[in-house]
C-alpha cells in the first residue's frame, strides 16, 4: 500500500511537459498519458506561424545600388531578408523542429531555392530569347509573341523560307521589300532569325509608342537634310554586321498593288557596303485605309521571299537599285505609280524626333 502512494506522488509531480518527454517504456506503462501527448502534438502542429513581411526594403537596395560594395552588401541583406521569410512564412519554427530533416538541412535547401533557381530560371528565358533572335533575347520573344497574332489573327502565308540565309556574315545583311501596310515590319520579322533595324518615316513614330521604337532602334527618316545622318547610321550599323531593313518606296502604297519608285537612299547604302540583299514582296491581302486600321482587321497577307541578291567582289554595282525593281515588278505584275508621295507633316515630322532623341538621351 506504501508503494502505491509513493508512485501516485510521483505521478503527480511530473509536469506535463515531462511526461511528454518520457521514455517510451514510461509512457507506454502509463495509459493515461498517451492522449496528453497527442492533444500536445496537434496543439504544436497546429501552431500559428509567426507574422512575416516580404523583405521589399531589402531588394530595392539590391536594385538601386550604385557601387560594388553597396551591391554586395544589399545582395547578402536580400538574402538573408528572403531566407528569413521564406522561413517564416512557409515553414513555423515549432513545425521545421519536427522535421526529420532538421533546421539545418530545410535552411540549405531553402537558400539554394533562392539564390540558385531565380538565376537559372533567368538564364533560360534569354536562352529562348536568343534562340528565337540572334543576339536579343527582348526582340526574341517579341518574335514569339507576334508570331502567333501574325500568322493566326490575319493568317498571313509565307513563301520562299528556304531562300532565307540562316546566319549574317561580317558584312551584314539588307532586307528590302515592298510597304503596303504599317505591320510590314513586324510581318517580315516573324520570319527571320536575325533582329532587324528598321528605316521609319519619323512622321509614323508616335510619341506614345517611344520605348518600342528605342528598343528596336529605329533609325528616323525625315525626308530632308537631316536624312544624311539616318544614311550614315544605317550604313555603320550594316558595316558592323547588323540587318538593316529598308522600304525603299519611302511610304506605304497608295493605291494599294501599286508599285512606287525607289528612292535614293537605297543606291547609296548599296554603294557603300557589300551586304546581300533580300528582296521580298508583301501582297496586302484585304488593304486598309490607313497604317494602324490593320491592327484590329485580319488581312491575310502573303509574304514571298524572292531572292537573294549577292554582291560582287567590289561590292553591289550601280544598278542594283534598279535591278530589285525591275524583280519586283515581274514578280507583281504591279504597275508602277508615278504620282508624287504626299508631302511630309514638319510640325509632326519635329515633334515625333524631337521625343525619340530626347529619350534615347535619357536612356543613355
Amino acid at each position: 500500500m506504501s508503494e502505491r502512494r509513493a508512485m501516485s506522488k510521483r505521478r503527480a509531480a511530473i509536469s506535463l511537459e515531462a511526461r511528454c518527454r518520457a521514455p517510451r517504456k514510461i509512457r507506454t506503462s502509463i495509459p493515461e498519458m498517451v492522449p496528453v501527448r497527442r492533444r500536445i502534438e496537434r496543439t504544436r502542429l497546429t501552431a500559428a506561424p509567426r507574422e512575416a513581411t516580404v523583405p521589399f526594403g531589402a531588394i530595392s537596395r539590391v536594385i538601386f545600388a550604385t557601387s560594388s560594395s553597396q551591391l554586395s552588401s544589399a545582395v547578402s541583406s536580400a538574402v538573408s531578408s528572403a531566407l528569413s521569410f521564406a522561413l517564416t512564412s512557409a515553414h513555423p519554427p515549432a513545425v521545421l523542429a519536427e522535421t526529420q530533416l532538421g533546421p539545418g538541412v530545410a535552411a540549405v535547401l531553402l537558400l539554394t531555392t533562392l539564390v540558385i533557381v531565380p538565376p537559372c530560371l533567368a538564364l533560360a528565358v534569354r536562352a529562348i530569347g536568343n534562340w528565337s533572335v540572334h543576339g536579343n533575347a527582348v526582340i526574341g520573344w517579341m518574335r514569339f509573341a507576334t508570331y502567333f497574332y501574325i500568322h493566326y489573327f490575319h493568317r498571313a502565308r509565307v513563301e520562299g523560307l528556304e531562300r532565307l540565309p540562316r546566319t549574317v556574315g561580317a558584312e551584314g545583311l539588307i532586307v528590302v521589300s515592298t510597304h503596303v501596310a504599317g505591320l510590314d515590319p513586324v510581318a517580315i520579322q516573324t520570319i527571320m532569325p536575325h533582329w532587324i533595324r528598321w528605316m521609319m518615316s519619323a512622321e509614323m513614330m508616335l510619341p506614345a509608342l517611344g520605348p518600342l521604337w528605342r528598343l528596336q532602334r529605329v533609325i528616323p527618316v525625315c525626308f530632308d537634310a537631316r536624312d544624311a545622318a539616318a544614311l550614315k547610321a544605317a550604313i555603320a550599323h550594316v558595316q558592323a554586321g547588323g540587318t538593316l531593313g529598308i522600304f525603299p518606296e519611302g511610304a506605304i502604297e497608295r493605291p494599294s498593288r501599286q508599285l512606287r519608285p525607289f528612292s535614293g537612299g537605297l543606291r547609296l547604302i548599296l554603294a557603300r557596303t557589300k551586304a546581300p540583299v533580300i528582296v521580298c514582296i508583301i501582297d496586302p491581302g484585304k488593304p486598309c485605309d490607313s497604317a494602324y486600321a490593320a491592327l484590329l482587321t485580319p488581312t491575310r497577307p502573303t509574304i514571298r521571299i524572292l531572292t537573294v541578291v549577292e554582291p560582287g567582289p567590289n561590292g553591289h554595282t550601280k544598278d542594283t537599285s534598279e535591278r530589285i525593281f525591275a524583280l519586283m515588278r515581274e514578280a507583281t505584275g504591279w504597275p508602277i505609280n508615278e504620282a508624287p508621295p504626299e508631302e511630309a507633316d514638319r510640325a509632326t515630322v519635329d515633334r515625333n524626333l524631337r521625343a525619340y532623341l530626347a529619350g534615347s538621351s535619357s536612356t543613355e
